[in-house]
């Protein structure tokens, strides 16, 4: 069997391209989305804090260093990792925004809340608050814009984010290549432009390798 090109869409760390490692099998990586954060002036009061992603949990603590533990959910395992770091409590953490809702819906009508996230974002959370103004504010803490590049002849690709897939599309093509999500709503992206696409088990870089490797 020959080597495959294996192109990733985020820059992976040492220990995800060593667990990437497929005997020889060429891996190429570029970040089609960038981040950049954005200044916030934020008076927190007695709110429960929603973070969307390990971005946004960066974007915030970068400029509120000082903060004492607050009851905190977010989206993904690893948001919650980089939250207890920073030695906030927890109360639960989900594979997706619309995990999320239906756990507020269930357990937490009546609280405040803030969000915090980026301006791109999938709209589950807000939708569900809109009639409740004054319970929840949304509060963007980092941008996300499109760094696209052309590649070429590649048998696999890995996709990170819906937003990843739009950005990738603008100058590279799908055909002829195995693209993985790392989950449902990378998948339904990814539909608009091809049949080929795997889901990671979990949403998790882990999970998305092991599913590369089972296949591959």
């Amino acid at each position: 069997m020959r080597n495959k090109r294996i192109l990733s869409t985020k820059i992976l760390n040492n220990d995800e391209l060593n667990q990437l490692d497929l005997h020889g099998h060429e891996i190429e990586q570029w970040n089609f989305i960038k981040v950049e954060e954005k200044k916030i002036s934020t008076k927190l009061n007695e709110e429960i804090l929603i973070f969307s992603s390990q971005n946004a949990v960066n974007s915030f603590f970068s400029q509120h260093q000082n903060i004492t533990s607050r009851n905190c959910i977010c989206v993904g395992e690893k948001t919650k990792e980089l939250l207890e770091k920073r030695k906030q409590n927890v109360i639960n953490f989900f594979i997706s925004s619309k995990d999320m809702v239906k756990f507020l819906e269930r357990n937490l009508l009546g609280e405040k809340f803030i969000f915090f996230t980026g301006n791109q974002r999938m709209n589950n959370i807000e939708n569900f608050f809109d009639n409740q103004n004054d319970n929840f504010r949304v509060v963007e803490v980092y941008k996300s814009y499109c760094n696209s590049k052309c590649f070429k002849n590649f048998d696999i690709a890995l996709f990170f984010s819906p937003s990843g897939v739009r950005c990738f599309a603008e100058l590279n093509s799908f055909e002829n290549m195995d693209c993985f999500a790392i989950g449902e709503s990378t998948a339904n992206e990814l539909k608009n432009y091809t049949k080929n696409i795997h889901i990671a088990k979990k949403p998790t870089i882990s999970n998305l390798i092991d599913k590369v490797k089972l296949l591959h």
